[in-house]
C-alpha cells in the first residue's frame, strides 16, 4: 500500500515538474522572439523614415524671387543725392536700352528713335538730367553721370536680360562714364565729346570691356574727330561709324531723314548682335 502510494505521488511530480518546466521553456522563447522582431521591424521603418526626408531635402526646389516686369509710362526714380528723375518707359521685354539726351534738348527728343527700338523688340527707358524737363534739382554736367546711374538701377531691379547705354552729344559722354564702372552689356556713344565741363570720357573709356558703338557725322564741328579719339582710346570689342551730313546728335531725326534711317539700322543691327 505505501508502495502505491510513492508511486502515485512520483508520477504527479514528474507530470507537474513536466508542466512547469516545459511552459517555463516555451513562453520566454516566444517573447523573446516577437520583441527582435518588433526591434529590427522599428529600426528599418527609421531607416525608410530618414532616407525619404534625405530625398525631399535633395529634390526640394531653390526659391527664386522673380524681379518685376516694368509697365509702360511714366517713372520716377532717385539719385544717391536724392534728385528726382522723371523717365518714360516704352516697349516690353526683358532687353533693356537705356537713351541719354543732349543739351539743351529732354528726353523727349529721343521719343520716336524709342518706339523704333520699342516696335523691334527692346524695352527703352528715356529720362532727363537733372533741372531737365520734369526732372528736379538743378542743371549740373558735372554730375549727370549719377543721374544714370540711378536709371541703371531702376532697370536692374527689374527684369533685365540685357542692358545696353545710348546716349547723344553729353548723354553719350556720360554713358562711357558708366559704362566703364557699372555693368551694361554694351554702350553706344553718339556725336559725343570727349569731354564736357569736368565730366570726362577719355580717361574712362580704357576700362570698358563690353562692345562700344561710336557715332558722328563728319560735319558736326569736332564730333567725328572726337569719336575716332575715343575710338582709338578704348580696347576691343569696339565700332566706329562715320555718317555723311552735318546733323548733331538727336537732330539728325529733324534734319535728316535719310541718315537717321541709316542710323537707326546701325544702332539696331549692334543690339541685334551683343
Amino acid at each position: 500500500m505505501i508502495k502505491k502510494i510513492l508511486i502515485l505521488l512520483l508520477i504527479i511530480i514528474t507530470a507537474f515538474s513536466i508542466i512547469l518546466f516545459g511552459c517555463g521553456r516555451v513562453e520566454p522563447t516566444a517573447e523573446v522572439t516577437i520583441e527582435t522582431e518588433e526591434n529590427e521591424s522599428g529600426e528599418e521603418i527609421q531607416k525608410e523614415s530618414e532616407e525619404t526626408q534625405e530625398e525631399a531635402i535633395e529634390e526640394e526646389p531653390v526659391q527664386v524671387e522673380a524681379k518685376p516686369r516694368a509697365q509702360e509710362g511714366e517713372v520716377t526714380f532717385t539719385t544717391e543725392d536724392g534728385i528726382d528723375i522723371n523717365g518714360n518707359i516704352f516697349g516690353s521685354g526683358n532687353r533693356w536700352v537705356i537713351l541719354s539726351h543732349m543739351r539743351p534738348t529732354t528726353q523727349t527728343s529721343w521719343f520716336d528713335f524709342a518706339r523704333y527700338l520699342a516696335d523691334n523688340g527692346y524695352i527703352v527707358l528715356t529720362y532727363d538730367f537733372r533741372g531737365y524737363g520734369k526732372s528736379g534739382g538743378s542743371q549740373d554736367i558735372s554730375n549727370i553721370d549719377k543721374d544714370l546711374e540711378a536709371a541703371l538701377d531702376f532697370v536692374i531691379r527689374h527684369d533685365a536680360e540685357k542692358i545696353f547705354l545710348m546716349g547723344a552729344s553729353m548723354g553719350g559722354t556720360a554713358s562711357l562714364v558708366v559704362a566703364s564702372r557699372q555693368t551694361a552689356d554694351g554702350v553706344i556713344s553718339f556725336s559725343s565729346p570727349t569731354e564736357i565741363d569736368s565730366l570726362s570720357a577719355i580717361d574712362k573709356v580704357g576700362n570698358i570691356d563690353t562692345p562700344k558703338l561710336f557715332i558722328a557725322s563728319q560735319g558736326d564741328g569736332n564730333a567725328a574727330e572726337s569719336a575716332n579719339t575715343l575710338f582709338d582710346a578704348s580696347p576691343e570689342p569696339k565700332e566706329i561709324e562715320i555718317l555723311d551730313g552735318s546733323a548733331h546728335g538727336t537732330f539728325i531725326f529733324e534734319k535728316e531723314p535719310d541718315n537717321a534711317e541709316i542710323l537707326s539700322q546701325i544702332v539696331l543691327d549692334f543690339l541685334n548682335s551683343n
